[in-house]
């Protein structure tokens, strides 16, 4: 029996950018329009939306039938956390806040099996509830596979970023420029020439290190700005700014009619 694998990692490797939109929404209709849409993943947030692991059993679920993969972003690095997650099955877990190299190593020893970390073993959703044939194969299928994603979102993380690079099993540094460009002191301020010196470090170090470098942006053209940079691991929006945009766009259009009618 093959695990569904929308081959994020081949495609990272092979010099492909990725591309994904954040669901904040808790909605499996969303992670179905993701899919439907095109996107390369959805990442189910969970540290600022509202879903935990029953409800994001139901929108893995929906993002696999509809092709895109799920990642969920969890609440924190805790064995617990990150366990639960996978065993519902994610593709992958990104963890806020990682601002030193104990930590990363903490993270990837949950996300991973043996040996490469001491995830613990069950017959969960992840594996087919043990239908997965045969068993001996599947620990090595889901390390291959799941994406652990660190985000750099903290100046507190720059003096160490060398060192959470280099931790093995690390597969994506990710930049969250709100956070960032709040703990610079600079809230808002986050255009990718307000942050292009924390960029080009991460990029730096992603490149030494053999790691892919992530960022969110709410615009396209900043997207393509950042795949042109180097970036391979993008989230262009999220699931409630594209239904809010595309409702203010309707509304506006309607007004304008009505006013100049």
């Amino acid at each position: 029996m093959a695990m569904i694998d929308y081959k994020l990692k081949k495609k990272m490797a092979e010099q492909q950018v990725v591309y994904g939109i954040f669901i904040n929404s808790g909605s499996s209709i969303a992670c179905e329009a993701a899919g439907l849409s095109g996107f390369d993943f959805a990442l189910i947030d969970s540290e600022h939306g509202p879903t935990d692991v029953i409800e994001n059993r139901e929108l893995i679920t929906a993002c696999e039938i509809r092709g895109t993969a799920p990642i969920v972003r969890v609440k924190n690095g805790g064995y617990d956390t990150i366990l639960k997650m996978l065993d519902v099955g994610a593709h992958g877990v990104m963890v806020p806040q990682v601002n030193d190299p104990d930590y990363a190593k903490q993270i990837v020893n949950a996300a991973l099996y043996s040996p490469e970390g001491n995830r613990g073993i069950a017959t969960t959703r992840s594996s087919d509830y043990g239908f997965y044939s045969p068993m001996s194969e599947f620990y090595q299928a889901a390390n291959e596979r799941n994406l652990v994603i660190v985000q750099c979102e903290n100046i507190k993380a720059l003096p160490y970023l060398d060192e959470i690079c280099s931790v093995q099993g690390i597969d994506v540094v990710f930049i969250g420029p709100y956070d960032l460009s709040s703990s610079m002191g600079k809230l808002g301020h986050v255009a990718p020439g307000e942050i292009r010196e924390i960029i080009d470090r991460v990029l730096a170090c992603c490149k030494e290190h053999g790691k892919y470098a992530g960022i969110f942006t709410k615009d396209v053209n900043e997207a393509k700005q950042y795949a042109n940079m180097g970036f391979q691991f993008i989230i262009v929006g999220t699931d409630i700014s594209c239904m809010a945009n595309g409702m203010k766009n309707i509304a506006g259009a309607l007004r304008g009619v009505i006013l100049n009618g």
